[in-house]
Formats: C-alpha cells, sequence, structure tokens
C-alpha cells in the first residue's frame, strides 16, 4: 500500500484526501499543515489519518507528495519539506505558483534526487472535488497519474512539457475564463434591469450548438477583417450599459481593442488565412 504526504489542509487538501482514501486500494494518507482546517481534523479523525503539524521524521515513509499550498509559499513549503523526503519520490504541485516558480521548484527538487511535476487545476474544487479536471507538465508518473485518473479526474498530459507549462496554460486559459465572468458580471444586471435575461439566456445557447473551441477559432478568424463592424457595435453595447447608468469598463476596453486591431490592419493583413495566420498576425502588430 503506497503512502501520500498531502501538503496543505485547506479545501484543496481535503478534498483529495478524501476522494483518495475511498479508493480501493486506498494509499495511506499522511496530511501536513501546521495550522489544519477543522473539516481536516474532522476528516482525519473519521478516517483515522494521520495529522503532522511540521516535518519531521515519519514523512520519510512517504511514496508520493501533493502540495495543495498556496502558490506564494512554494518556497517556504520546499525549505521545510526536502529535508525531510526520501529520495526517488513524486512530488505533485497543485499549488497556483506561477510558472517561473514551478521551474525553481523543478530544479530544487532534481537537485535533491526527486520528481517533481507541475499539475493544474482547471476547475473549481469546490464544485467537483478531486474530479474536478487537471493539466499534467512533467515527467512521466504513471502511478501518480493512475491514482489522478481513478479519483475520476479528467486529466490532460502535456506531451513533452515541463513544470511549469500546465500553470502557464492555466493561466492563459484564465484570461479567457475570467474575462467571461468579467463580461457577465458587467451584462447580466443590466439585462435583468431591462427585463430581457431569459432572453439573453436563450440568445447566448448558441455557443452550444457550435461548441466553445470552434466559436473562439472563428471569431479570431475573421477578427482582422470584421474589427471597424464589431467596434461600432461594442460601442453601442456599451452605450446602452452607459444609459441606465451601469458600468461598462470591459465593454469599453473590448472597444478599444477592436479599436487597434481596425488601426493595425489599415497598415498590414494577415499574409495567411485561417486561425493560426490570423495569430502570428496579432503577434506581430502586438510587438
Amino acid at each position: 500500500m503506497p503512502e501520500l504526504l498531502i501538503v496543505g489542509c485547506g479545501e484543496v487538501g481535503v478534498a483529495y484526501a478524501e476522494g483518495l482514501r475511498k479508493l480501493d486500494p486506498a494509499p495511506k494518507l499522511h496530511l501536513l499543515d501546521p495550522t489544519p482546517s477543522a473539516d481536516a481534523l474532522a476528516l482525519a479523525e473519521s478516517a483515522g489519518i494521520a495529522v503532522h503539524h511540521e516535518p519531521g521524521r515519519a514523512l520519510m515513509a512517504a511514496d508520493a507528495v501533493l502540495l495543495a499550498t498556496p502558490g506564494g509559499a512554494l518556497e517556504q513549503v520546499l525549505d521545510a519539506l526536502l529535508p525531510h523526503l526520501p529520495t526517488g519520490i513524486v512530488v505533485a504541485d497543485l499549488s497556483t505558483a506561477t510558472a517561473e516558480a514551478k521551474q525553481q521548484a523543478d530544479a530544487r527538487c532534481r537537485g535533491s534526487q526527486l520528481t517533481y511535476v507541475d499539475v493544474a487545476i482547471t476547475g473549481s474544487v469546490a464544485l467537483t472535488g478531486s474530479a474536478t479536471p487537471l493539466l499534467y507538465a512533467g515527467p512521466d508518473a504513471p502511478t501518480l497519474i493512475e491514482m489522478l485518473q481513478q479519483l475520476g479526474a479528467p486529466l490532460t498530459v502535456l506531451s513533452g512539457a515541463r513544470p511549469g507549462d500546465a500553470m502557464r496554460v492555466k493561466l492563459l486559459r484564465s484570461v479567457i475564463m475570467k474575462g467571461l465572468e468579467g463580461l457577465a458580471v458587467e451584462c447580466l444586471p443590466a439585462a435583468e434591469e431591462f427585463g430581457v435575461s431569459e432572453a439573453l439566456w436563450d440568445s447566448l445557447s448558441d455557443v452550444d450548438k457550435t461548441g466553445f473551441v470552434p466559436l473562439l477559432r472563428a471569431m479570431i478568424r475573421t477578427h482582422p477583417r470584421h474589427a471597424a463592424r464589431r467596434e461600432h457595435e461594442v460601442a453601442e453595447a456599451a452605450a446602452q450599459l452607459e444609459s441606465i447608468g451601469y458600468p461598462s469598463t470591459l465593454t469599453r476596453a473590448t472597444e478599444r481593442l477592436f479599436s487597434a486591431t481596425n488601426a493595425a490592419a489599415g497598415k498590414s493583413f494577415p499574409e495567411q488565412d485561417g486561425t493560426d495566420g490570423v495569430i502570428s498576425w496579432l503577434r506581430s502588430t502586438n510587438r
């Protein structure tokens, strides 16, 4: 039976402890946190899981480590852990540390003869627990991968990726997903104010038929050619929000983005058709 150490007993750490203890066979779990949450202590008591408040000799038995700590604490966490971990084990970092911090952590772990992998959580653990989708970047660790898959987590292994790449993809994804959330926050109260919220939800359902990724690809592919028209439409949308005293910060920022594309398209135009050609052109204009 493998022994697994979960470092960090907040919402994420507890969610993975709950999921892992239900596996058959289940790994022997240890929890490590100087100030474990009440939920962690209750789980530990009910499931007979050992709780450690500081690193020590007991951690030498671990076969793998899951880091579920705050991203900004990664360096300090490794300072505390590395002297106590046996060589050859896998350290799976689920934290939200930056890509650069994870690259540095990888170098430190390799220096201590440990295998470090970057595992980025790309959904809400509060909603789906240990079955939340994951991105995996780093050396192949079959036992860890199998364990994560047994939890029911959709696991995407990024081919040829290095530690830090999973977090980089996660944060780029957040530009789109959190940006959509921000636009929804700006839009939906106004829709309610105008009395058309149900009609708006219905009008958005066409995205379900197209598919989110195909829609984004189509938007990018047609972006330079239709930037002027879309800039005008976004300006009208912002004006409608402002007409009832609602904020239009993100919508006006979108208007400025279309304006910049329109200006750039007046000087040059993508040499190649298709999404990839437009993205290459946008890279050159952004410089």
